[in-house]
């Protein structure tokens, strides 16, 4: 991990499994949903999660990009939800 980012948070168990989308997998799922990019709620490139994300995948990540969070859920096992990366 570089400075930023003193350890990897996405192995927490607290911290729910992010995942960036590619812009294919982000189209259907906002064609699934009915939505256009801007519609879904945001998520800071200076999030510590999305650090994370990009230093585990050794890539940046661009402005507008589509990241699914897998959360466990007690009445479904688990949840999907979608953020748009802005930045911040």
């Amino acid at each position: 991990m570089d400075d930023s980012v003193p350890f990897n948070i996405l192995k927490h168990t607290m911290v729910p499994r992010h995942e960036l989308l590619t812009d294919d997998e982000a189209d259907k799922v906002l064609k699934r949903l009915k939505i256009t990019r801007d519609q879904l709620p945001k998520i800071k490139d200076s999030d510590a999660a999305i650090k994370t994300l990009k230093v585990a995948l050794n890539k940046d990540i661009p402005e507008k990009s589509v990241v699914k969070i897998v959360r466990d859920s007690q009445t479904s096992e688990t949840a999907e939800v979608y953020r748009l990366v802005i930045r911040g």
